[in-house]
């Protein structure tokens, strides 16, 4: 219970539970009673959420329960003292048990059940006669070991229970039994809803008691209306009717009203108001009516804030405001975690900093109160009276005589001393800190740093300057950052006041430094006197004179600047408008053995003249950010304006310069404000690495002496003005040029010229040199390169690698043979020079050789080592030194050297590697572009001898290839021969080896046209292949011969598809690609999957065939049903892609292609163009690779011969071969016709019946005679089967026999005039 007016009571912030007394348990001796009480009251069992709300309690032996006051017969002559007891509530929360159990150890069969019944019967009278005049209940609980039996199974049990009864004087239902087995808990739970039922109606009898003394009352007793109306709602509390309870508190607060408050009886009204609006508002939270209990505490609060009553004692009323305020925030706290949602505009945090601000008005008013006591010297004060001595029994009552001025005066002397025993400052720091919690939980961030800087206020004034310093220090970046100069300018101000009192030499120092900037609010005058005492503090000597400065202040400054660790470092990009510092390269790019300087311009900001000691520049490396280069300032200028400043920029004659020299840096020197200092940093490029970027990363301006000093740092990156001027006179980046980069460039000793085309290579005159050549598809065009180095030393391992891009690697190849093998194709070249003197030359020649029509973008690249000194280089500048200490470089913000290191990531186009301490090996990459041209452009279709297109092939019928050619080279070509080239299953007529005559030049546009006649004798499943071949004739004990000597092997479409390796064996096994295949190979792609590399090897290929995603290179037909895919091949002779059986006929060689999913369709054969550059020599041929289509078995094979020249009135003989394929007797009925009877006189069997044997052929000969001149049409033979000799056949089969006939045999001849000697 606490005694105290400005807070509440204990017993009314706890919940309100039933009481429950338990006796007869010893839980400090016996093992059971401490089990059975803890089942009840432990605290893990009463977390759980369905045990009910009670509150037990342990009741010694003999405790003593309160004695009833006697009944009042009526209230109308009474006149209470005041309107609440103290001690009510804790005397039914903690003192007055609703229910008595009493617990007793006795089991059915004890042999001494006599005795403890006469014991157990005592201890209940014993409790009967404490709880005379009370409402309590009273129940027996018999702990026992063994569970009960069902009802009326246990007849020792019904007769024992009803005579312990008897002898108790008590009902069976006042009787329970308690087993003390595994199900401890389980039976206690059964037992605590009996207890609360118990409870329950005592409290509800306790409740009809109270309206009964209520009704009696009349309208006088406003007072005791209050008092009853509060007692209903606390009981209805204890019985969880929060509802109920409610409408009473509600009911009491408003008679409260009734009562004329004024000076005597204005605490006890606010102390019972406050007592029932916190038990409104937190009723009204818990039936989740929060908006409800706002507006009442808004209007509690309206209504009472102005009855302060005694105006001596108003710290009082300020004191009953906060703790209004704190304890509604704390209702709304645990409001809110029971899941009420708060907003930004109405939360706890509201409420506690209302709760502070009123701690505040209580400290004024407690100091005003104590200043008027003790200028009224009359009174003096009692000493050694008990506080407790000023209250009385009832709330909001003192013991004080109403009308004794003297005791009056003696009470508020007392209570203004106890005002002064009590910590404000704790209480408002407390209020604060968890206001701030609030505050930030719903993002109102601002507000909370009001908040922190009344804490640190709080904290100034209560004597603890470190932590009001940490607060500031906090709250000041925010601040500056959002410019708020008014703010911001009285948080620096109190934060350097902290940093004076605490004695802290850092912050002091920085706010010094920051509060000498003209955007703070202060005299010219403050701000000097502040810079005397900033080089007091540099000086050792603290910042006032020892007389201002408290004993223990002095003490703080003595050891800390004993131990200060200097320097001190300050980031200007923060503190603002002191110092403006900006660098600048005077060029953008050096070479090693230049020169390297920078500018550093200076202007004070303020209006006091600063002395600083020296400049530096932080430069940082490419290579390594985290090292960094320090130069510092030793020349300066000083120049009043910025146009003089512009002008000693701008180029000047040699006098001019002369006569203007930069002065010597002093240490301390004094910079004025206002004015531009212009100071120049050198150093030797040789301290660098070439090829190395140099970032002017931070700067640094030293200020103070050997003992303490400031480091003034910002960065390079120079901020420009929001607002720009209209005149160049007043930006700095309008008058100089800020040059933040500068690229140390590396000296690179070669230098090449590289030409193209045919006619460089071949030491031709300028004139014809002049005239290059354009590349083309399939020929190897030449590059000569120059390499030359012009400077005066000498190089060695000089070399020249061509590479192809990796887009390009399965269609562009190189090579430095130019024999007429021509089988060494690359895709990187390498061409070793050796040693290159001084002033020397040398060339480089190399072939490109492409499959497709692209931009060829190749990648050469120079390298050569040579003999260096990396040592230091001397002169008359100052070497840069590396910068390890703490106050320079390492002090970088991580964000600034992570941009130092994404902007100084350039590609330079030379590269150096440090072999060792006296040798480097330098290499540049260059881009050689070169773009190729087409030279043909073909298609294939076959026909079939009446020119129809064709889709399927019969065994053994001829068929007719056309080849068209178009020539797109962009320059005249001459075409030497073509041909065709055919697999070893196919046959050529003999008319197909008549070669065509082409003429001298062929021009873009210009196109050729090729028939063949072929003929297949064999079906897919019967392809013959060279394996097949050579083990045939190892059968007949003859080997085949073979044209050429190279092993044969499969197509590419009975070859495996090898698996494609992972991504880091296919870089591993690409990388050392040129060593691991044989030389006399073509290297198809080094890039590409290990797989068709090494399928290529074990081919024996010269070359392969390709098919790319990123250039296409297979040829599209031109329909669908006509056209066939064809594909160029890379071999470098035609002749190579096959193994010759016979003339223009052999084996097509396997094919490496890039196909996904490589065509069934076999290959007919290659088609070669032989060709040549107009007026040149070198001879290149272009291969097509031609598919050929499906195979299928023939019903019979159809062969017609004639003459090939027909002359009018001259027999000639027209046969046709009737050849039967198949295994069994073909019977056919041909019948010849004749359309035109004036075309051709016929001799011959017209109607025949004929009969083939299996596999067996027939000829039928026919006489024709021509009697017209031109084209005459020839007699129709056709053909069907005999149905009669083969009943099987149908019209289905005499329309296929038909559609052969029709293919085979020609419709009209040209019948030519009659000889000379004919008409002779």
């Amino acid at each position: 219970m606490t005694m105290d007016t400005t807070a509440l009571p204990s017993e009314l912030l706890v919940t309100p539970q039933p009481l429950v007394g338990f006796c007869g348990l010893d839980t400090a001796r016996v093992a059971v009673h401490k089990a059975v009480w803890e089942a009840f009251s432990g605290s893990l069992q009463r977390k759980a959420a369905d045990r009910a709300a009670v509150q037990y309690k342990l009741l010694p032996p003999n405790y003593e329960f309160p004695v009833a006051k006697p009944k009042r017969a009526s209230y109308e002559w009474y006149h209470p003292k005041g309107v609440l007891k103290r001690n009510w509530m804790l005397k039914h929360l903690h003192v007055l048990p609703s229910v008595v159990v009493l617990f007793q150890d006795m089991e059915w069969n004890d042999l001494q059940w006599t005795e403890k019944q006469v014991q157990c019967a005592s201890f209940v009278q014993t409790l009967k006669n404490a709880l005379q005049e009370r409402n309590t209940r009273l129940c027996l609980v018999l702990l026992q070991k063994a569970a009960p039996l069902p009802p009326g199974e246990d007849l020792l049990a019904a007769e024992r229970a009803a005579s312990l009864t008897n002898a108790c004087g008590i009902t069976s239902k006042m009787l329970f039994i308690l087993p003390h087995t595994e199900h401890l808990t389980g039976y206690a739970l059964r037992l605590e809803s009996a207890f609360l039922d118990m409870a329950q109606s005592y409290y509800a009898l306790m409740s009809k008691r109270i309206r009964n003394h209520r009704d009696q009352l009349t309208a006088a007793h406003t007072s005791l209306k209050i008092r009853h109306q509060f007692k209903l709602g606390f009981v209805a509390e204890i019985r969880q009717d929060f509802s109920t309870g409610q409408k009473h508190y509600f009911q009491a607060y408003a008679n409260l009203d009734e009562i004329r408050i004024n000076d005597g009886n204005c605490l006890e009204i606010k102390t019972l108001a406050g007592f029932l609006n916190y038990k409104i508002c937190r009723l009204m939270f818990k039936l989740k009516t929060p908006r409800d209990a706002i507006n009442q505490f808004i209007i509690h609060v309206e209504k009472y804030k102005s009855r302060v009553g005694f105006k001596d004692l108003a710290f009082e009323h300020h004191a009953w405001l906060s703790t209004q305020h704190s304890v509604f925030a704390e209702l709304f706290c645990e409001a809110i975690k029971n899941g009420l949602p708060a907003l930004q505009t109405q939360h706890p945090g509201i409420y506690y900093h209302k709760a502070a601000e009123y701690v505040m008005k209580r400290r004024d008013a407690a100091l005003e109160a104590y200043t008027a006591m003790q200028s009224a010297a009359e009174v003096t004060p009692a000493t050694n009276q008990n506080p407790l001595s000023l209250y009385t029994e009832f709330f909001g009552i003192r013991a004080v005589k109403t009308g004794d001025l003297m005791a009056e005066q003696q009470a508020t002397m007392q209570l203004c001393d106890q005002e002064r025993s009590f910590n404000h400052s704790s209480s408002i720091i407390g209020l604060l800190s968890q206001a701030m919690a609030q505050f930030k939980i719903y993002k109102c961030l601002r507000f909370r740093k009001k908040l922190a800087i009344d804490m640190a206020e709080e904290y100034l004034k209560s004597g603890d300057h470190a932590k009001a310093l940490t607060l500031y220090s906090l709250m000041l970046p925010d601040y500056r950052q959002e410019k708020w100069s008014t703010i911001f300018t009285d948080v620096l101000l109190k934060t350097l006041r902290c940093a004076l009192l605490s004695g802290s030499v850092t912050d002091y120092i920085a706010c010094s430094v920051e509060a000498l900037s003209l955007k703070h609010h202060g005299e010219r005058a403050e701000r000097t006197l502040l810079l005397e005492n900033l080089w007091q503090v540099f000086q050792g000597v603290p910042p006032v004179p020892k007389n201002e400065l408290t004993p223990e202040a002095q003490a703080l400054w003595t050891s800390a600047l004993a131990t200060v660790k200097s320097p001190i470092q300050i980031d200007l990009d923060k503190v603002s408008d002191v110092v403006e510092m900006c660098a600048t390269f005077e060029r953008v790019q050096l070479n090693n053995d230049d020169l390297l300087q920078l500018q550093l311009i200076v202007r004070v900001l303020t209006d006091v003249p600063l002395g600083i000691r020296s400049f530096h520049v932080i430069l940082a490396d490419a290579a390594n950010p985290q090292n960094s280069y320090k130069l510092e300032a030793l020349k300066f200028f000083c120049f009043p304006s910025l146009t003089q400043l512009r002008g000693q920029n701008q180029p000047q004659e040699p006098l001019e310069k002369q006569r203007y020299e930069p002065k010597n840096f002093e240490k301390n020197m004094r910079l004025e404000p206002g004015s531009y200092y212009q100071l120049f940093c050198s150093t030797e490029a040789q301290q660098f690495q070439e090829n190395t970027q140099l970032r002017i990363v931070r700067l640094e301006a030293h200020m103070g002496t050997d003992q303490v000093a400031a480091l003034l740092t910002c960065s390079s990156n120079y901020s420009r003005h929001l607002f720009r001027h209209h005149t160049r006179s007043r930006d700095l980046d309008d008058n100089v040029t800020i040059n933040p980069i500068c690229y140390i460039a590396p000296t690179f000793h070669l230098d090449t010229q590289t030409n193209l085309g045919h006619g460089h290579e071949s030491g031709l005159d300028e004139e014809a040199a002049l005239v290059a050549t354009r590349m083309l598809v399939n020929e190897y065009y030449p590059v000569v390169t120059t390499v030359s180095n012009p400077y005066n030393i000498y190089l060695q391992n000089v070399g020249v690698h061509i590479s192809v891009p990796a887009g390009l690697r399965n269609s562009v190849f190189l090579t430095t043979d130019i024999s007429p093998g021509r089988q060494k194709l690359h895709a990187q070249i390498q061409i070793d020079v050796g040693e290159l003197s001084a002033h020397g030359s040398t060339t480089a020649t190399f072939y490109i050789f492409s499959l497709a029509e692209a931009e060829i973008k190749l990648q050469q690249r120079l390298s050569y080592t040579l003999d260096v000194d990396r040592g230091q280089g001397g002169g008359g500048s100052t070497p840069a030194r590396v910068s390890t200490t703490p106050n320079s470089s390492e002090s970088t913000p991580d964000h600034e050297v992570k941009g130092v290191a994404q902007s100084l990531a350039a590609i330079s186009p030379v590269q150096i590697e440090y072999l060792d301490e006296t040798r480097v090996r330098k290499s540049r990459e260059d881009t050689l572009t070169v773009q190729c041209y087409g030279d043909f452009r073909f298609s294939a279709r076959f026909y079939t001898l009446d020119r129809k297109p064709l889709n399927q092939v019969y065994r053994g019928e001829n068929f007719l290839l056309r080849a068209n050619t178009e020539v797109v080279a962009v320059d005249d070509v001459e075409i030497l021969d073509s041909f065709f080239i055919c697999d070893h299953n196919l046959v050529q007529s003999n008319y197909s080896f008549k070669r065509k005559k082409y003429t001298n030049k062929y021009s873009a546009g210009e196109q050729l046209e090729s028939v063949i006649v072929l003929r297949t004798n064999a079906t897919l499943k019967d392809w013959t292949t060279a394996r097949d071949l050579d083990h045939r004739g190892k059968l007949e004990g003859k080997a085949v011969a073979s044209k050429f000597s190279r092993a044969s092997v499969k197509s590419s479409a009975e070859e495996p598809i090898a698996p494609t390796p992972p991504a880091g064996m296919s870089a591993y096994i690409s990388k050392s690609l040129v060593t691991k295949i044989p030389t006399t190979m073509t290297i198809i792609n080094s890039n590409s999957a290990v797989s068709g590399a090494l399928q290529v090897a074990n081919a024996g290929v010269m070359s392969s065939s390709i098919q790319s995603d990123e250039v296409n290179v297979a040829e599209d037909a031109l329909s669908t049903q006509e056209g066939l895919k064809t594909t160029r091949l890379v071999y470098n002779k035609a002749l190579e892609a096959v193994q010759g059986t016979g003339h223009c006929r052999g084996f097509i060689k396997g094919i490496y292609t890039l196909e996904a999913n490589p065509s069934s369709v076999p290959i007919f054969g290659v088609f070669c163009i032989r060709w040549r550059r107009a007026n040149g020599k070198e001879e290149n041929e272009s291969k097509f690779v031609i598919s050929g289509l499906d195979i299928a078995e023939p019903p019979l094979n159809i062969y017609c011969t004639i003459e090939e020249k027909m002359f009018v009135k001259m027999p000639i003989a027209f046969k046709v071969v009737l050849k039967n394929p198949t295994s069994h007797v073909v019977h056919l009925i041909a019948n010849l016709s004749i359309s035109k009877t004036d075309n051709f006189i016929c001799s011959g069997h017209k109607q025949l019946d004929i009969s083939i044997m299996a596999f067996e052929e027939k000829e039928l000969v026919y006489n024709l005679y021509p009697l017209q001149v031109g084209w005459q049409e020839l007699p129709v033979l056709s053909l069907e089967y005999n149905t009669k000799a083969d009943p099987q056949k149908n019209d289905i089969q005499n329309a296929l026999l038909d559609e052969l006939v029709q293919r085979a045999l020609p419709k009209r001849v040209f019948v030519l005039p009659p000889l000379k000697q004919q008409n002779k």
